[in-house]
């Protein structure tokens, strides 16, 4: 089979190896599609440097062969998608049913050793517990969403969000537009708040109900006038840097939440007044990763075509042309840029 493999800054080395026999516990996926996501895109273009690397955790494909032990029943040819995830089971934090947080799921590893996901490859071997399936009429590409789907479906349940209630989503990258397609599931009106016109387009023709540039607008009175004052029940922070983060908790309302999905690059604190936590009893939490059941759930909203992410998938390539792919990807005007394998 063949496999991509960053060995170093804006340099993939296409390599030939022998497709891999599932042990127990395991399945052996055959890939048809991989998402770059940015995590993928930081090692390519150099931002991290921890070579060689093998990529690709946003992963659509097909069954091919099922190992020994393997609990779930899972056909030959069957649709799935794998959600890359490492969990022992029995650490503290797995034990409370905080899978996410495993312990043992960071990613130490031998220096000079090729380590990673390893979804950019024709096969990959996966434990059985990171396979999902899916319809099997949904394309493949709509597959590779669907590990962005469960982290922001777990960052739109800890918003607490209610019908009619009003959402912020701060940012309309492909993570922003994921909250918008989300939060209007739930029945929240959705205000966007993105710098760029193009994307805040993109964000209305998602489903947002109004789109800003806080560059020019105010976006806490923007918030304030369309909620009679009050201020909306949500925001979700997915990029704009710590004065977004202190715009969007102005723009709660009295128990509102603020949801920190996005991270900030480099990091330094945030200013806020205790006070005004204290006396409106603002929840300010954090969102990272997927877990097992927000997976599932992501398995079955794609399934039934609850969500559509066609108009996130910007662009498709063979793995012949995967730096040309990785390029696009980290362009300012694609949103998902996918990877072909296996026809």
């Amino acid at each position: 089979m063949k496999r991509a493999v960053i060995t170093a800054k804006r340099t993939v080395e296409i390599q030939d190896v022998e497709v891999p026999k599932p042990g127990p516990g395991q399945v052996l996926i055959r890939v048809k599609a991989v998402g770059l996501c940015t995590y993928e895109q930081r090692y390519f273009s150099g931002g991290v440097e921890d070579y060689p690397f093998h990529g690709g955790h946003e992963i659509c494909g097909e069954v091919a062969e099922v190992g020994p032990g393997v609990a779930q029943k899972l056909d030959v040819g069957q649709k799935v998608v794998v959600i890359s995830l490492t969990r022992c089971g029995e650490c503290y934090f797995c034990k409370r049913g905080l899978d996410h947080l495993c312990e043992n799921g960071d990613e130490s590893h031998e220096p000079g050793v090729l380590w990673g996901p390893g979804g950019l490859a024709e096969y990959m071997l996966v434990r059985s517990y990171e396979v999902f399936p899916v319809a099997q009429d949904i394309d493949e590409t709509w597959g590779t969403v669907a590990e962005p789907i469960g982290c922001v479906l777990r960052s739109v349940e800890k918003g607490n969000l209610r019908y009619g209630d009003v959402a912020v989503v701060q940012g309309a990258g492909i993570m922003g537009l994921l909250h918008v397609k989300l939060a209007c599931l739930k029945g929240a009106t959705v205000i966007v708040s993105e710098p760029d016109e193009a994307r805040r387009t993109k964000a209305l023709e998602a489903g947002a109900h109004y789109a800003v540039n806080p560059l020019e607008t105010d976006l806490v009175t923007f918030v304030r006038e369309k909620t009679d004052g009050r201020g909306a029940e949500a925001c979700f922070f997915t990029a704009g840097g710590n004065k977004a983060v202190e715009e969007g908790m102005k723009s709660l309302v009295k128990c509102g939440t603020l949801v920190i999905y996005g991270s900030v690059r480099p990091a330094s604190p945030v200013g806020f007044i205790p006070n005004d936590v204290h006396y409106d009893e603002i929840v300010i939490t954090g969102a990272i990763k997927t877990t097992k059941d927000s997976s599932q759930q992501t398995a079955r909203l794609l399934s039934e075509r609850s969500i559509d992410v066609s108009d996130l998938i910007t662009e498709t390539y063979p793995l012949e042309q995967i730096e040309t792919a990785f390029d696009r990807a980290m362009s300012a005007q694609t949103y998902r840029v996918v990877v072909l394998f296996n026809g």
